[in-house]
């Protein structure tokens, strides 16, 4: 398959945070499809030797941004059109930290970095780039959500309410952007062995990756088949929903010794 073949062909795709774990498999599966690729990341090293790697696959070009700064996520905008010669038709809202602390602990620092990176972030980028989508009658938002936005998550209680805002945020702005050829859905992710996820994918006492479904952990590469389906016409009567990359662990629990061993 050549890049003029790929369900993405000759689109323009902004990820956030995407210099590293998913967001970069994300860059790297849209540049295989076709897509010209824009790394937005506060890493700008990062986010320049990701886009060198994926110049021999394709277009790449890396940018840095502050996404919870609006001025910067509106200039942004301005400089991937000049960039590339056209608007972003794609937009992945990937960008998110985690802090683990119980929630009597939080500071207000910490519940705002929780609420302005994984969440505000996301509105203010899809504010910059969704008009041009609906100007031109084509467009995908894709923002990444979590688990933890279904799912109380021990420790995590600003994550999981900024998580859990994706969602509607997601939904609010489907219905909003209506009629105009423009989607937005969301994916929630599970333990995918990322950077983020690093402590609990390296800790020999317990494997995550064992709790689901389908036995193992989940890869970048899982979350970025997701966004490319979402972002091709192939989900064109997609809309206002989350698809959820867990291997099935929010789907179904068992308690101990309810299913056999060798199940």
């Amino acid at each position: 398959m050549t890049a003029t073949q790929g369900k993405l062909a000759g689109k323009v795709a902004v990820v956030t945070g995407g210099a590293s774990g998913s967001g970069a498999a994300i860059c790297r599966e849209f540049v295989l499809q076709g897509a010209r690729v824009a790394i937005a990341d506060r890493n700008q090293e990062a986010a320049v030797r990701l886009a060198t790697e994926l110049a021999e696959l394709g277009e790449a070009r890396a940018f840095a941004v502050d996404i919870t700064d609006s001025t910067a996520v509106n200039a942004l905008a301005a400089e991937v059109r000049a960039a590339f010669g056209h608007h972003a038709d794609i937009l992945v809202n990937n960008a998110g930290v985690r802090i683990v602390k119980p929630v009597l602990e939080h500071t207000d620092d910490d519940w705002h970095k929780m609420i302005s990176i994984n969440l505000t972030g996301h509105f203010f980028c899809t504010r910059a780039f969704a008009p041009a989508m609906v100007d031109t009658g084509w467009g995908r938002v894709i923002n990444i959500a979590s688990i933890a936005s279904f799912v109380g998550r021990p420790d995590r209680a600003a994550y999981c309410a900024a998580k859990s805002g994706a969602l509607g945020l997601t939904r609010g702005t489907a219905i909003d952007l209506r009629h105009r050829g423009v989607t937005v859905n969301a994916i929630a992710p599970g333990s995918i062995a990322t950077p983020l996820n690093a402590e609990a994918k390296n800790d020999t006492d317990v494997d995550w990756g064992a709790e689901t479904l389908v036995g193992r952990w989940g890869e970048g590469r899982d979350i970025a088949l997701a966004a490319v389906y979402l972002a091709s016409d192939d989900a064109s009567y997609v809309n206002g929903t989350t698809l959820t990359v867990d291997g099935g662990w929010v789907s179904a629990k068992a308690r101990d010794g309810e299913i056999a061993s060798h199940a």
